[in-house]
């Protein structure tokens, strides 16, 4: 069972890479639906 915590970088990086692309696709999604785009904070 200790050979899963081999895997634990690459599980961080895949899950910080989507948790990533997740925003950007919700950021895009969320300023295409309305017209006038939020200045960005």
């Amino acid at each position: 069972m200790a050979g899963i915590f081999d895997y634990i970088p690459y599980i961080t990086i895949i899950l910080f890479g989507a948790g990533i692309v997740g925003v950007m696709v919700y950021e895009r999604a969320r300023t295409r639906q309305s017209k006038e785009p939020e200045p960005a904070t």
